[in-house]
């Protein structure tokens, strides 16, 4: 059995380098140090360890300021090769540059691993004659991302309601709070493990309570939005049954089919008491179910 995680601990870090240093640099001789770069304090780790805790494959993206994410160091331990490990790794983290609103991500491919990334969707576009700093012949693979977008109903205001976070609650910005879908009739949003992940490698509890109710709030937003009505949304009440730990990039949905409700009692001037359920889940099943209770409160109301 083998476990995706994000490096954290200084001693998943060291091994998790010292893996990148044995699979892609020591046998080009190059020295221990080569398989670092600045941009790895900045980047978005991922790695795969076996049943005994022994890194078998590892992988980076980084986002520059062109927003276009770069794929380096995936490498994959030649005795666990054809289980999938290094689609896993490849496809994570195309799925974080999904979330992070990235255009297009591009990987530079040695020669022997072209035709892996042209599985993946990824289109070489020649190979590349700048300096490198090995031997080894490069190409330059590039795949185009849907963006928000592209996948999203009404992605105006899921901008406007991402910004909103952001400026108005500090904290969504720090956890990486990213909206990943809406449809008019589900809510799904997203967060990295990076930051949301305790030492036990699952999400830490406050995080999952944190996302689950802004997801929550952004569907009653967006709603809002909908039906033209104005008001502002304070959670009065919540319950949160921790059911199995999150493992992996949580997501958390919000539907209609949970809500209870008359927000048109708004249009009246009044007061609207909403009630819904929003579920968090991990790579594999529901961690936790949240129900929060919501007042909506008209315009002008103080």
């Amino acid at each position: 059995m083998y476990h995706l995680r994000v490096p954290l601990t200084e001693q998943e870090l060291n091994d998790y380098y010292q893996f990148r240093w044995e699979m892609l640099r020591k046998p080009l001789n190059q020295p221990v140090g080569s398989e670092k770069d600045g941009y790895d304090m900045i980047a978005h780790h991922q790695m795969v360890v076996d049943t005994q805790g022994q890194v078998v494959a590892v992988g980076r993206l980084y986002i520059n300021a062109d927003n276009e994410g770069s794929i380096r160091f995936l490498a994959v331990a030649a005795n666990v090769r054809g289980k999938g490990l290094g689609t896993l790794i490849a496809m994570t983290l195309e799925s974080i540059a999904r979330q992070e609103g990235v255009k297009r991500i591009v990987c530079s491919a040695r020669e022997e691993t072209v035709t892996f990334f042209d599985k993946l969707g990824f289109t070489n576009q020649g190979e590349i004659t700048t300096p490198q700093t090995t031997p080894v012949r490069h190409f330059l693979m590039r795949k185009p991302i849907a963006t928000l977008d592209d996948i999203l109903h009404r992605p105006d205001w899921c901008a406007q309601l991402q910004n909103a976070w952001y400026q108005n609650i500090p904290l969504s910005e720090k956890m990486g709070v990213r909206i990943s879908q809406y449809t008019g009739q589900r809510f799904i949003t997203t967060m990295p493990e990076g930051v949301n992940t305790n030492p036990h490698h699952t999400i830490f509890a406050g995080s999952q309570f944190s996302l689950a109710t802004l997801t929550g709030w952004g569907l009653i937003w967006l709603l809002l939005q909908e039906r033209q009505l104005g008001g502002s949304i304070v959670l009065v009440d919540a319950h949160i049954r921790y059911q199995k730990p999150v493992v992996g990039r949580p997501t958390a949905v919000a539907s209609l089919d949970s809500m209870k409700g008359d927000l048109d009692r708004l249009a009246r001037g009044r007061k609207a008491r909403v009630q819904l359920e929003v579920t968090v889940s991990g790579e594999q099943e529901v961690g936790c179910v949240f129900e929060g209770t919501y007042m909506v409160l008209p315009e002008g109301h103080e």
